[in-house]
């Protein structure tokens, strides 16, 4: 009588071993796509660099549109600026908007012409 059980299935161990083989492979491959992000170089950034040198700072000749943070102080004195110009037309229209007065609607005498006479 043999003992099956003992031994192991070579066909078992090697769909085992082909499954840790492919699941390793896919986590070197994620592994490496992450690093790839991380190194990456920045596109647009170069390109802007490339284009200002090439066009002798004609583009992108301000530093703010080439840097990487957002430019905060410029957008809030933008928002200031408008923000002020806003009161000041509010304030200038204020005294405009008030009472209404009251204005006589009688009409105009109506002046009828009589049809002119053929010659």
């Amino acid at each position: 009588m043999t003992n099956h059980e003992d031994e192991s299935d070579p066909d078992q161990e090697q769909v085992s071993t082909t499954d840790d083989l492919e699941a390793e492979s896919i986590r070197a491959l994620l592994r490496k796509s992450s690093r790839m992000e991380d190194e990456a170089p920045d596109l647009v950034l170069g390109f802007q660099k490339k284009l200002r040198k090439r066009s002798g700072g004609k583009f992108y000749a301000d530093g703010w549109s080439t840097s990487k943070e957002p430019p905060i102080m410029i957008s809030l004195i933008t928002s200031i600026l408008v923000l002020l110009v806003a009161y000041a037309l509010y304030a200038e229209s204020r005294p405009l908007a008030g009472e209404s007065i009251s204005v006589p609607m009688t009409p105009a005498p109506v002046r009828v012409l009589p049809p002119p006479k053929d010659r």
